[in-house]
Formats: C-alpha cells, sequence, structure tokens
C-alpha cells in the first residue's frame, strides 16, 4: 500500500460513524510486522484511527502470520460462511486484485460476506510497475472497471490518486540497495530471465497512480 493510498482510505472511512463501519474484515492484510514496520503508514493512517474510535478489525491472508487473525481460501465456501457469520458491516480489499486470476469471482464471493447497506473499500494499481506475490497480472483498472466487478454495488467514489514516485519509496542506504539488487537478480534468474530485476528501475521517476474506490451493497427490493 502506498502512503497517499492509506491517507485516501483513512479519510474515506473517517466520514463513517464508527457503529456502521465495524466490524471490518481487511482482506489480504498481511502480517503485523508489514503493516507497522515494513510500511508503517498502514497502521498510522488505515489501522490505528479506526482502533482509537473503536472499530473492530479483523486482518485475512492466506497464510498465517503475526497480526493476522484469520487465514483461508476465499473460494472455500465453508470458510465463507464461517466469514458471513460473524457480520461484517466493510471490506478492505487493498493491492489483491492484481495477484489473482480471474478476479471477478473473488469480487463475487467478496460481495456476499456483506450485508445491504455494508461498504467496500476496493484500490488496485492503476499505473505501476510488474511486482509479484507470488504473481501479478498486470490488472490495472480504473474506478469503473473496478465498479464492474460489483454489479450488487453502488460506487460512491472512484478517484485515481497520484501516489510519489519509486525513489519515494526506497531505502536508499547502500546495504539496502545492494541486497534489492540481489534479491532482483535471484528472482531474474529464477524466472528464465524474465520480469522483476529490471522492471522497476525506469519507475525510480516514474509516478505511480492507484484506483481509489468506495462501493456501497445494494439494498434487496
Amino acid at each position: 500500500m502506498l502512503t497517499a493510498e492509506a491517507r485516501w482510505i483513512g479519510e474515506t472511512l473517517n466520514q463513517f460513524d464508527a457503529a456502521k463501519l465495524s466490524p471490518v474484515l481487511n482482506v489480504g492484510s498481511s502480517t503485523a510486522d508489514f503493516r507497522e514496520h515494513v510500511q508503517p503508514w498502514i497502521e498510522e493512517l488505515v489501522f490505528a484511527p479506526l482502533r482509537n474510535r473503536g472499530v473492530t478489525v479483523h486482518h485475512l491472508d492466506m497464510r498465517e502470520g503475526n497480526g493476522i487473525d484469520l487465514h483461508g481460501d476465499l473460494t472455500d465456501d465453508a470458510f465463507l460462511a464461517e466469514l458471513r457469520a460473524t457480520g461484517y458491516r466493510t471490506l478492505l480489499c487493498c493491492n489483491v486484485l492484481e495477484h489473482v486470476v480471474g478476479p471477478a469471482a473473488i469480487c463475487t464471493q467478496l460481495e456476499r460476506l456483506i450485508p445491504s447497506g455494508g461498504h467496500i473499500v476496493v484500490t488496485v494499481p492503476n499505473r505501476f510497475p510488474y511486482h509479484p506475490d507470488p504473481i501479478d497480472t498486470m490488472f490495472r483498472p480504473d474506478a469503473q472497471q473496478v465498479a464492474a466487478l460489483f454489479p450488487g454495488c453502488d460506487l460512491l467514489e472512484g478517484v485515481t490518486v497520484e501516489c510519489g514516485t519509486g525513489w519515494d519509496y526506497v531505502d536508499r542506504s547502500p546495504r539496502a540497495l545492494i541486497a534489492r539488487l540481489k534479491r532482483r537478480f535471484s528472482r531474474l534468474q529464477e524466472n528464465g530471465g524474465m520480469g522483476g530485476t529490471t522492471s522497476f528501475i525506469p519507475w525510480l521517476f516514474r509516478r505511480f497512480l492507484q484506483t481509489c474506490t468506495l462501493l456501497r451493497k445494494q439494498r434487496s427490493h
């Protein structure tokens, strides 16, 4: 998650009373170390303000780890039933859809998790380099394309947020730069010379853009 993206999410959620947001499910959360230390602006701008307002947040990821409250597969109907039983009123799905094949299927499942009137915040890179985790399909939608994946929701807000350049996020100490280069060359060799190592270099001075959307599930008639 990029800094301006996190700020947009925090400000967007701050528009709503805590009672209307809680509980929140953060899909694709990664670990507490990632949220609080690797990208500390996530904790500072998104989750600390929610916690200070008394909003309950559960962090969900495919894997287990420190600060991951729930782990499971969103294509597993039994796991989905457990999530629905919790009664989440808000979902965060941030920087996930570019890492899955067939995002429409995941979005259908997410839409089923919240009641009518509930909210979904979705962010996806709009202009950003290749970044496998473990894959990157290069899905780079605009707000209308994101909204189309949630046909049972209304698009309340859809913006393209400028998030600085790669240079803003690089640890520029010599040791960190050498370690980064070693990791990228290793990935290049593993992938047969494709992707990863050189793909980020031109982005050091190109502007990143994030598609940020707020959706509300339509009420049943």
